[in-house]
């Protein structure tokens, strides 16, 4: 009752309001302006509380006096929701009359037909009018095909454009429109053969229909979408060899579904046809490198640098080779000195083939082993310090000396290392590598105890437009409040600093005894952390079984506790990489899905489920 009588109320107060506007002089448009968004706000709100009898009134009332069509477009719907096809069918004959071009409206009065059993004759004589008075232009066209795609008439749609096609006197297609219906029936066979069609027509929409699949991949839940794109992408290479651009949607194709090696065999391929694809090839090396998918990316960096020395991209095939040979060592967490002398020697060789662009990213490799894996820093930094004299971009000496500062603080040098860390924050300020900077002299601060500092730099890091920078600034800002909080003397945090920088000099012997005493304490908020950070270490020693146990220990004890999520995905990458058992692996996924959705690791646990689950 107190309902009908508040609308009786707003339905009073708009028709008082309309009768003004009516009186208002030229000079008052803004008072009118204000009114007609009072009455927009209000019709809205009844539409969507779905109030659809007193929307349709305020509609009625807009369109009277304003003649918007939005408004008209808006009372039809509600007569539509309310099933008063008699009264839309009327307002529409009358104001198709008025607007003929309103192709809206059209496709409107055709879907109130279609939606009355007895007036099924009348649609079909009405569409034969539509056909028999079609547009006569494209843009025309497209608009009414629209609309009628719009209230789901999509055969109508279709045949619209098949009539269109045969009587355009240019030659004019409608394959994308064509394509989106087809996508909107869920017919992806007909939707790629059109989507296609448009491509060997118009190269120039390779990109934008590129996102129209991405998009549809996004719904692909079983595959079967994939698939089928697949096939009917090997069918365009196979017809229209010389179209190069299907090849390459292949390569993107495969990489969407982690197919290395078919991304890199199919863009082999296309060199060998066409040549010019070097960089595309190093750029897909690159991408199985950061995947660690060390064998592909030898393969694609090899394949350039086989070419010789008159490839333009000779040498960052080189770098490329020396890189992946570095990370492959580094995944196996090998203790032997062997294999890093030797790569060190090929690093020494590789510089002559370099140029000033590759070689300070190889002195940075080098610098890793001499100071990481063969007791020389004092070398390390020398060479180090050689490169950033000689190296005048700015990005690239900006590498160099974090490079060199990580060193010097491996090496217990810590006002060296946090000079450069300042150094290349204030010159890199508002870029990545000024984020990174900020970071690792706020990890600097942590180490030694400066809590204060730290937690001042991490506040702002938290904002840092790079994700992982973000992250890690929110995990250790978190490690310092939390820890601050319960124990307000500090004594534990300089405990787990403590480890943590003994674990960053690759003192692990020094570093676990104290790790083990913080877990032995059961302080429930430096607990998950010294597990963590344990878990970590046995995994770096092959001791997988040891160190999926302490990860799942913090996701079990410690759900509440933010590093819960970090531990599951180690635990489920362990699962899947290490202890082959997928069924597990799928299992920590799929919890790691469900309990913490917004996890900055969620969109790689679905990816990872979604692989795991199509094997």
């Amino acid at each position: 009752m107190k309902r009908s009588i508040l609308c009786i109320v707003f339905l009073c107060l708009i028709a008082i309001a309309s009768a003004q506007i009516v009186k208002q002089p030229a000079g008052s448009k803004s008072v009118g302006n204000d009114q007609q968004k009072i009455d927009n706000q209000l019709a809205n709100k009844f539409f969507q509380e779905q109030d659809y009898e007193n929307a349709k009134l305020v509609y009625d009332k807009l369109y009277k006096n304003y003649h918007q069509n939005n408004h008209f477009n808006q009372y039809i719907e509600c007569l539509i929701r309310l099933k008063d096809y008699e009264e839309a069918e009327k307002k529409l004959k009358r104001f198709i009359q008025d607007n003929p071009t309103h192709y809206k409206s059209k496709a409107d009065l055709l879907y109130i037909y279609s939606l009355q059993e007895d007036k099924k004759t009348k649609a079909d004589k009405f569409f034969s009018e539509l056909l028999k008075n079609m547009p006569d232009n494209s843009a025309s066209v497209k608009s009414l095909s629209s609309s009628l795609r719009n209230r789901s008439l999509n055969d109508k749609a279709l045949l619209l454009l098949e009539k269109a096609e045969k009587e355009s006197k240019q030659g004019e297609h409608y394959y994308m429109e064509r394509a989106s219906i087809y996508q909107a029936m869920i017919n992806y066979h007909e939707a790629f053969k059109y989507y296609f069609l448009e491509l060997d027509t118009h190269p120039e929409q390779y990109k934008n229909i590129k996102n129209k699949l991405q998009t549809l991949l996004l719904y692909d839940v079983n595959k079967s979408i994939t698939e089928e794109m697949r096939i009917a992408l090997l069918k365009e290479t196979q017809e229209k060899p010389d179209n190069v651009q299907f090849a390459e949607l292949l390569v993107w194709l495969a990489l969407q579904e982690e197919d290395y090696d078919i991304a890199l065999l199919q863009s082999q391929s296309i060199d060998r046809r066409i040549g010019n694809q070097e960089g595309q090839i190093l750029e897909l090396a690159g991408i199985c490198l950061n995947n660690k998918q060390f064998d592909i990316a030898l393969e694609g960096y090899e394949y350039v640098y086989n070419k010789g020395k008159e490839s333009p991209f000779y040498g960052e095939a080189l770098a490329g080779i020396i890189n992946t040979d570095y990370n492959k060592l580094e995944d196996r967490h090998t203790y032997d000195r062997k294999p890093y002398e030797n790569l060190s020697k090929t690093i020494t060789q590789a510089y002559e083939e370099l140029n000033s662009k590759e070689a300070p990213r190889l002195a940075m490799i080098q610098a890793d082993i001499f100071a990481y894996h063969l007791d020389k820093s004092d070398e390390a930094i020398a060479l180090l310090q050689q490169h950033i004299e000689n190296t005048f971009d700015s990005n690239e000496k900006s590498k160099l000396k974090l490079k060199l500062a990580d060193i010097y603080l491996y090496q217990d040098e810590v006002w060296e290392a946090t000079l450069l860390y300042s150094q290349v924050d204030k010159s890199m300020k508002e870029e990545p590598l000024g984020h990174e900077a900020r970071f690792k002299n706020a990890q600097l601060r942590y180490f030694i105890g400066e809590f204060d500092w730290a937690q001042a730099q991490l506040k702002v890091l938290k904002a840092a437009t790079s994700k992982l920078i973000a992250n890690d600034a929110m995990t250790l800002s978190l490690i310092i409040s939390d820890n601050l909080e319960s124990d307000t003397t500090g004594t534990e945090l300089r405990r787990l600093s403590r480890a943590d920088y003994c674990i960053y000099r690759q003192r692990d012997d020094k570093a676990l005894p104290v790790l083990d005493s913080i877990i032995s304490s059961g302080n429930e908020t430096s607990v998950p952390h010294a597990l963590f950070r344990k878990a970590e270490l046995e995994e770096k020693a092959q001791d997988y079984n040891a160190a999926r146990s302490h990860f799942m220990d913090i996701a079990t004890r410690y759900s509440y506790s933010y590093m819960a999520d970090d531990a599951l995905m180690h635990a489920a990458l362990l699962d899947q990489n290490r202890l082959n058992d997928p069924g597990a692996a799928m299992e920590n996924y799929e919890r790691l899905i469900d309990q913490y959705p917004t996890s900055i690791f969620a969109a790689q646990a679905k990816k990872n489920y979604r692989k795991l689950q199509n094997r």
